[in-house]
């Protein structure tokens, strides 16, 4: 007798610094530990369009600056908005909405709460209430997501058992997971690199970035794609009692070369700088070749 195969979960995430992305992939594994088939997304990656053929979506959904959508969200939000969407469009279609926010910010969750009602506008049913995890709990998003994905599980399983045929609360230990990668980290002398790629326009672009990446300090950086300015950390402060199990900190910084407008809620994107004298002393230590390409 053929056994049954396990029903899909679509997981669609919205990040802006990657912190949905890893939302979102704790989630999915979450799932598949249950034994659940799932599918994990970007929203820019998803058609939009075929939102209306789906039976259950899981989304999950940052919100940046002063309650923004991430920019990966902007078209797929645009085309939710649509006027000729009608009532009945999500018809069918269950959903559940987890969102990452700060509520130190007066939009806390902005994203996530209006797709949570433009969702059932459009017909949908919500399977969960919607979690919202919040940067200023001690625990951080996560002190949501854990109690929000137990309440998933359960209707899930409620709603039919073929979700998850492991179960919704599987006894076996995560680790259980770690006999089966699902990456793969090769490291390629020079000379078999032209057999990896296969257009030379790709080894081009490899090595435009390694120039690049090797390039990165003060006054050496010529490259048009790198940083908008150059930084110097002026204050670090610890802001969490120590033994808390969290580390949040004040930083400061002051320009050492052009300077960059900004506003409240604005993202800053951080190249840290290496001292060259210690990735010396580290290839060394791990006999690595520095000329080498890492897939």
């Amino acid at each position: 007798m053929k056994a049954k195969q396990s029903k899909a979960l679509l997981i669609l995430y919205a990040t802006q610094t990657g912190n949905a992305m890893d939302a979102g992939e704790r989630t999915g594994r979450e799932a598949e530990r249950r034994g659940c088939s799932v599918t994990l997304l970007s929203v820019d990656e998803y058609d939009a369009s075929s939102l209306s053929r789906e039976e259950t979506v899981i989304f999950v959904v940052s919100t940046t600056g002063q309650g923004d959508t991430p920019d990966s969200m902007k078209v797929f939000w645009r085309f939710l908005l649509q006027r000729h969407l009608g009532k009945n469009w999500l018809e069918g279609m269950r959903f559940a909405v987890f969102g990452l926010g700060d509520s130190s910010y007066p939009k806390y969750n902005f994203v996530a709460k209006k797709l949570d009602k433009r969702l059932s506008d459009l017909g949908a049913v919500a399977l969960v209430e919607r979690g919202l995890g919040d940067d200023q709990h001690p625990s951080g998003y996560e002190g949501a997501l854990d109690p929000w994905m137990s309440s998933l599980w359960r209707m899930l399983n409620k709603i039919d058992p073929n979700f998850f045929p492991n179960g919704p609360d599987p006894v076996e230990s995560e680790m259980t997971l770690l006999d089966q990668p699902k990456v793969e980290v090769r490291y390629h002398d020079i000379g078999e690199v032209n057999s990896q790629f296969s257009v030379a326009a790709d080894l081009q672009s490899r090595e435009k970035d390694i120039e690049m990446a090797r390039l990165m300090s003060p006054g050496k950086f010529s490259g048009k794609s790198g940083p908008s300015c150059f930084l110097k950390m002026t204050k670090n402060k610890l802001l969490t009692k120590a033994g808390c199990g969290k580390d949040v900190r004040h930083f400061e910084f002051e320009f050492v070369s052009s300077t960059v407008r900004y506003e409240v809620g604005d993202v800053l994107e951080v190249l840290p700088g290496q001292n060259p004298a210690a990735v010396d002393v580290f290839l060394q230590r791990c006999n690595l070749n520095p000329e080498s390409f890492i897939t």
